[in-house]
């Protein structure tokens, strides 16, 4: 870990607490925190009139103590925070925490305040905070946390980091007592230098850290964020994150179906699935999770065996392992017989698995059932469940030693992790101390344990897709968009992706009937017939589109009703226009389509045509992603089946699905000026036939209008 900017903040030999006084509040309790925790650094006071404050001896200022302090803990008021964060930057102190509430979080003054000590901080001194609890290096031995913290994990060797925005959160995490030991624990609050992703950075530097727990209201950078992640999964670091305000509406949805399908947070989603990273939905999950992860032997994929004495209890993990996505195992006949040889005649053998009541507190069946289901072809993880709630009888009278220690004894044998997954959060303390003790992993509530073993379970390999950089048709591509106008057609939109090899139907764009019929007959029957207006995004909402059209004469009176139809919608000023295009073939209709998001170009995949919105069965893309990525969103889908081939249907062209959305990425990514794009329906013929555009729209970026 030598030589990463943040060692003397996370690692201090030096600690000043400017702002300590012995009336109590955050400095106080820093002092005693950083003791409590064994710091054997030096520690000092800044007060401008005590000598010493709780045996520890006090400077007028940073600037008179006898060196410059590797951390600084500023407990002052926030208007006395920027004259600290200069005397401390012009000090060279190594870092800072500042407690302080009254800066971006509350009004314009306090935005202004923050501006500038991250200003003065910039590069110089590396700051967390304000408005936060602190740091607290468990392997450092050092607390920079304002209030009451668990000192257990000192020592403890932990191998689980955590950061949060939300200080409460933090501390409630660092709490509990189901969570192995922690090595960092941090409350960014503000983020005016370092955030969330300046911890991974450097948690994932301490090769004893096994496991990294974010909880997280946004990013600034998402960019960096996916290269952080994507070396914290080269080193095997797992992070899972907890992101909160995921069902606001961020940003108002645009006309295009991208914006519907592709909310606020869609850009998180597929950041942390493509970077390997483990979405919990709160913190029970997050404590499991990262209990699992963190133990010696993580599950290897595969399915779960689960065991028990209690066949309501095998119900519900049934019952609840479909409701989370769990797998869980089929047993093989050696495995089965292994089985039979420990439990009574009329015990049934499946998985999950009831032991019976008789074999409670029956080490010898415990340890007999793990070590068969951990060895069975495809179990990639053992589970026993059990309950020792508030109220009930003493560990040792009622059999928990006999039954943790046989799944123990069985586990030091196994390459499968063993849990214990309660039943209910309820445990009493002792429970989880023995399993901790005895190497078997503690997971509480049935829900957030299958959860654990979903989520652990489902993380693939992450293999980073490099940047290709602007495409060789991106010259080429912004001529076609400015010829297009402020309000790109269908036409224009069709032209540009041309450009990027999307391929759509034959076809051409008339301003009369017969030029309509010409169109027709030169592409052959039968025929689609659109309505284009600059501005009209979805035609068939306004009757603009005949489809089936076999004949010059159906034609003609379908281009009539189309412009009838769009004087109706746009008024008689408008200029009208019909596309004409040779109806395609069979194949699946599906939606591809994206947007310049902040995060990136993102792109999103779905059941297209009618069903867009109706099923709102979609996944995203961020960019740069390759056919791989791809190919494993499509999987997620409700319509993949048709993909394959349903009931005897041909299979669809998938290849060529993946390679069109891959253009579009690229397509995003040249052209900033695209602010959403939609193929709606993209027609995915069988195999070998590619993919067809049927329709398409393009709405341009806000202020990013034609180029003059």
């Amino acid at each position: 870990m030598d030589g990463h900017r943040l060692d003397r903040l996370f690692r201090p030999a030096s600690v000043a607490v400017v702002g300590a006084s012995p009336k109590g509040g955050y400095g106080l309790r820093t002092l005693r925190n950083t003791r409590a925790l064994g710091f054997e650094g030096r520690l000092y006071v800044v007060h401008p009139t005590h000598r010493e404050v709780d045996g520890v001896p006090a400077y007028p200022s940073l600037a008179d103590l006898p060196e410059a302090p590797d951390a600084v803990a500023a407990a002052v008021p926030a208007h006395a925070v920027p004259g600290v964060v200069a005397e401390a930057a012009e000090l060279g102190a190594g870092g800072m925490v500042v407690y302080a509430a009254g800066f971006a979080e509350q009004d314009a003054e306090g935005r202004a305040r923050q501006a500038g000590i991250t200003a003065t901080a910039a590069d110089r001194l590396p700051l967390i905070g304000p408005n936060c609890l602190g740091l607290a290096s468990y392997r450092g031995r050092a607390a920079l946390w304002g209030i009451e913290m668990p000192y257990g994990h000192a020592g403890a060797g932990g191998s689980v980091a955590l950061a949060a925005q939300s200080g409460n959160m933090a501390l409630t995490t660092m709490l509990s007592g189901r969570l192995p030991a922690v090595a960092y624990g941090v409350s960014v609050g503000n983020q005016a230098v370092l955030d969330l992703a300046d911890c991974l950075d450097y948690f994932v530097t301490d090769p004893g850290v096994r496991v990294v727990g974010l909880v997280m209201e946004g990013l600034a950078d998402l960019t960096r964020f996916r290269r952080l992640a994507e070396r914290a999964a080269e080193r095997d670091v797992a992070v899972v994150a907890l992101k909160v305000g995921r069902s606001a509406r961020g940003e108002a949805a645009t006309v295009a179906h991208t914006g519907t399908l592709a909310g606020s947070d869609a850009a998180y989603e597929a950041l942390f699935r493509q970077t390997g990273v483990h979405r919990v939905d709160d913190l029970d999950e997050m404590v499991a999770l990262c209990s699992l992860l963190a133990a010696p032997k993580r599950p290897r994929g595969g399915a779960l065996a689960v065991y028990a004495s209690s066949g309501g209890e095998c119900g519900l993990v049934a019952d609840l392992a479909e409701d989370t996505g769990v797998e869980l195992a089929e047993l093989d006949a050696t495995t089965e017989a292994a089985l039979a040889a420990v439990l009574p005649d009329y015990a049934k053998i499946a998985n999950p698995l009831d032991l019976t009541a008789s074999s409670w507190g029956n080490r010898d069946v415990y340890r007999a059932a793990a070590r068969a289901m951990g060895r069975c072809p495809g179990v990639g993880a053992v589970a026993f469940t059990g309950d020792s709630p508030t109220y009930a009888d003493p560990l040792d009278e009622v059999g928990w030693p006999e039954m943790v220690g046989g799944a123990a004894e069985a586990a030091a044998g196994l390459d499968v992790p063993v849990a214990l997954v309660t039943t209910t959060t309820d445990i009493v303390p002792g429970l989880v101390t023995m399993a901790h003790e005895q190497g078997v992993v503690l997971l509480a509530g049935v829900r957030p344990a299958l959860r654990a073993f979903a989520l652990a379970a489902g993380r693939g390999p992450v293999v980073p897709v490099a940047d290709p950089g602007p495409s060789g048709v991106r010259p080429h591509a912004r001529d076609l968009l400015d010829l297009a106008g402020p309000e790109p057609t269908e036409t224009g939109a069709k032209g540009l992706l041309g450009a990027y090899g999307v391929a759509a139907p034959v076809g051409d764009v008339a301003g009369d009937a017969e030029t309509a019929v010409e169109i027709a007959r030169r592409v052959g029957y039968p025929v689609v017939a659109k309505l284009q207006a600059p501005g009209l995004a979805h035609k068939s909402d306004v009757g603009g589109v005949a489809v089936g059209l076999a004949g010059d004469a159906e034609l003609r009176d379908a281009y009539d009703r189309l412009i009838k139809a769009g004087i109706d919608a746009a008024g008689p000023d408008t200029p009208l226009t019909v596309r004409v295009e040779r109806m395609a073939g069979p194949g699946v209709e599906l939606i591809v389509g994206g947007r310049n998001d902040p995060a990136g170009p993102l792109v999103v995949v779905g059941a297209g045509g009618v069903l867009t919105e109706l099923v709102a069965d979609a996944a995203c893309l961020l960019w740069p992603f390759d056919a791989g990525d791809v190919r494993a969103a499509l999987a997620r889908l409700r319509v993949a089946p048709l993909l394959r081939g349903y009931r005897g249907g041909p299979p669809a062209d998938v290849a060529a699905l993946a390679d069109v959305v891959v253009r579009v990425g690229r397509l995003l990514a040249d052209l900033p000026e695209v602010g959403e794009i939609d193929i709606n329906p993209l027609l995915c013929r069988p195999e070998g036939e590619g993919c067809l555009a049927l329709d398409a729209l393009i709405v341009r970026a806000a202020g990013k209008g034609p180029r003059t």
